[in-house]
């Protein structure tokens, strides 16, 4: 599975830091910042919820399904 929010981040406004996102969401930064890099191994249902609120966007808009090279 392969987030988008770095993705619908540059779409929606190129100047919105993780920082920025983190405090307008409430998120916490290490989870905004593992999102953006791609670097988690699950997700909760209520982080879904709030990005999507955020950019008004559907799940799939926000989680692609896509390979992802393992890293051994």
């Amino acid at each position: 599975m392969y987030c988008r929010l770095a993705v619908l981040m540059k779409e929606r406004d190129t100047r919105l830091s993780q920082r920025e996102l983190s405090r307008l969401t409430g998120l916490s930064t290490a989870t905004v910042n593992k999102l953006h890099n791609n670097e988690f191994d699950r997700i909760d249902a209520a982080t879904i919820n709030t990005l999507c609120n955020h950019f008004n966007c559907e799940v799939g808009d926000l989680f692609v399904m896509k390979e992802v090279e393992e890293t051994t």
